[in-house]
């Protein structure tokens, strides 16, 4: 990996006059000479607006540039036959670092990244294989260590015993996420039943407000989303039919005060802080880097919601999983 980034060095001298890399990238972000050049690529329009994943991205985004003073580009609303071309089309033009930020993507990084060895390809989001390129880091979360989180918190706060997923598509990440919504719950609650729905894709906010308030009539009191733009559907839902909200990614107490119970939040930014300092250091290397429990923080409990004693127990019961004193099995689940 020392070759590769010093030979991206090398080049990149000639193709962009005063930009300093020398063999290992070092850069210092205050120079404006100095500037790494990377892009984002995002499959929704305006990120920043989309709260959860995609607004998570973008708080990495401005970590990259008020941080490190890297010079940004965000490609917005690409589909995915159209991703392919558009990281070809920044690595032709010499940009240093491309981020892939869904795993869906993952076929155009396979696709791309062996054939510009002078750009460094990042996925932040779940993989678990890398490809065959010396070029290529991964910034991953546990995804079934987060969804214990959420279900050591939807457990304890449900009064029906009855807890919700919604979810746009049953990708990797979701079958993690929910099978450890599932284990967290059985740890903390062994009678809570947990009820899940897929509503089709990422995008359909209609379709996901549907969907939730089916299981909302079915009986889930608490309800957890992770479908993209989609989860303003089942917030929505949540909101009209008065359940409760464990908001995704990021922080959602601010979009509805009256039912949001937490957010878990990812700290997606720090994924990017890590990259940076990688790339900064010269350390980049094909690797996935998983970012587990203690990396995940709870936001307050909604004291409108829970009692001054079931708060205490929740956040007793979180704070000694992320500490590693409570052990919850790792069980995968399949949902449809």
């Amino acid at each position: 990996m020392g070759t590769f980034l010093k030979n991206m060095g090398k080049r990149l001298w000639h193709i962009a006059a005063g930009l300093v890399l020398a063999g290992a990238l070092a850069a210092t972000p205050a120079a404006a000479q100095d500037k790494i050049k990377a892009a984002v690529i995002f499959g929704v329009s305006n990120p920043a607006s989309v709260n959860g994943w995609d607004r998570g991205h973008y708080q990495g985004v401005r970590k990259l540039i008020d941080g490190y003073g890297w010079d940004v580009t965000i490609a917005e609303n690409v589909p995915f036959p159209l991703i392919a071309g558009t990281a070809e089309n920044y690595a032709k033009a010499g940009y240093q670092v491309v981020v892939f930020t869904s795993s869906g993507q993952y076929k155009a990084w396979d696709q791309v990244a062996p054939n510009y060895p002078d750009t460094i390809f990042a996925m932040l989001s779940t993989t678990s294989t890398l490809p065959e390129s010396q070029n290529v880091v991964a910034y991953e979360p546990d995804f079934f260590a987060y969804g214990i989180i959420n279900g050591l918190i939807a457990a304890q706060s449900t009064q029906s015993n009855k807890i919700a997923g919604v979810a746009g598509l049953p990708v990797k990440a979701v079958e993690d996420m929910f099978s450890g919504i599932i284990e967290g719950a059985k740890a903390a609650n062994p009678d809570v039943e947990f009820l899940h729905a897929i509503s089709g894709d990422w995008t359909n906010i209609p379709r996901a407000r549907e969907v939730t308030a089916l299981q909302i009539q079915r009986g889930a009191d608490v309800v957890l989303g992770n479908a993209g733009v989609g989860t303003r559907g089942i917030l929505d839902a949540s909101q009209s039919r008065k359940a409760k909200f464990i908001g995704y990614a990021t922080d959602w107490a601010e979009d509805a005060p009256d039912i949001v119970l937490t957010s878990v939040i990812l700290g997606i930014d720090g994924w990017y802080d890590a990259l940076a300092k990688d790339v900064v250091a010269g350390k980049v290397e094909p690797k996935i880097h998983t970012f587990g429990a203690e990396t995940f923080k709870v936001m307050p409990l909604n004291d409108k919601l829970l009692s001054a004693e079931q708060i205490a127990k929740i956040e007793d019961s979180v704070r000694r999983y992320q500490a590693g004193e409570t052990t919850v099995p790792v069980v995968p689940h399949k949902f449809k």
